[in-house]
C-alpha cells in the first residue's frame, strides 16, 4: 500500500508540472513582437499610388535659357538675336519652335529690322540628333511660297539656329516624313546634310 501511495503522489506532482508547460512557448516557437503601423509599412512596401503626392512645379522658380534665333535682316543676310526661353532639356526643339513662331513685336521694331522667311502655318513634326546630324521634319508649308532667296534664307535660318548647339554639326531636312533631297519648286538640291558653309553668302551676324 505504501508503494501505491508513493506512486500516486509522484503522478500528481508530474501532472501539476505539465499543465503550465502546455500553455507556454516551446524553444522552437519564440514569441512574436507586437506589430505597429499600416499593413503596407509592415510588409515593407511603398504606399499605394493613390497615397503618393508629387508636388507641382512652381512656375515662378522655373529656370530660363538663352538661345540665338536667326532672322532675315534687310533682305540680304541672317541676323542672330538672343531670346530667353523657359529652360528645357530639349533646347534645340524649343529654339526651332520659337523660330517658327516668328519674331516678337519688340524684335520687329528694333534696328536693323528683321523678318522671317519661314511661312506661317509651318509646324515642327520632329527633331532628332544622331552623330552630329540633326534630322528635322517640317510640315508641307515650309516649302511653300517665296522665290529663290526666300527658300535659301529659310533653310539658313534653321541651319544657323541649330548649329549653335554643340551636338549639332549639320542638318538634314525632311518634309512630312520624306527626305527633302530636292527642296521646293525652286529645285534646291539638298542631297547631303546642310552646314553653315552652304549658306555662307548670307553672312550671319549676331545682334
Amino acid at each position: 500500500m505504501r508503494h501505491i501511495r508513493t506512486i500516486a503522489v509522484m503522478l500528481g506532482i508530474a501532472l501539476a508540472l505539465a499543465v503550465p508547460l502546455a500553455g507556454g512557448c516551446t524553444p522552437d516557437e519564440p514569441e512574436q513582437p507586437a506589430t505597429r503601423g499600416t499593413t503596407a509599412e509592415i510588409a515593407g512596401q511603398m504606399p499605394a499610388e493613390s497615397e503618393i503626392t508629387t508636388p507641382e512645379p512652381d512656375p515662378e522658380t522655373a529656370g530660363e535659357m538663352s538661345v540665338t534665333l536667326y532672322w532675315v535682316s534687310a533682305g540680304e543676310s541672317a541676323l542672330g538675336v538672343a531670346r530667353t526661353l523657359p529652360e528645357s532639356k530639349a533646347a534645340a526643339t524649343a529654339a526651332i519652335e520659337a523660330l517658327i513662331a516668328g519674331p516678337t513685336a519688340a524684335e520687329l521694331t528694333t534696328w536693323p529690322a528683321v523678318s522671317s522667311s519661314i511661312p506661317e502655318g509651318t509646324r515642327l513634326l520632329g527633331l532628332t540628333v544622331t552623330d552630329g546630324i540633326a534630322k528635322i521634319d517640317l510640315s508641307r508649308e515650309f516649302e511653300s511660297d517665296g522665290g529663290s532667296f526666300g527658300m535659301i534664307s529659310r533653310l539658313a535660318q534653321v541651319v544657323y539656329t541649330l548649329d549653335q548647339f554643340p551636338t549639332i554639326d549639320a542638318v538634314e531636312f525632311y518634309i512630312e516624313g520624306d527626305r527633302a533631297t530636292v527642296f521646293s519648286n525652286e529645285g534646291l538640291t539638298l542631297d547631303r546634310p546642310q552646314t553653315l558653309d552652304d549658306y555662307a553668302r548670307l553672312l550671319p551676324i549676331d545682334a
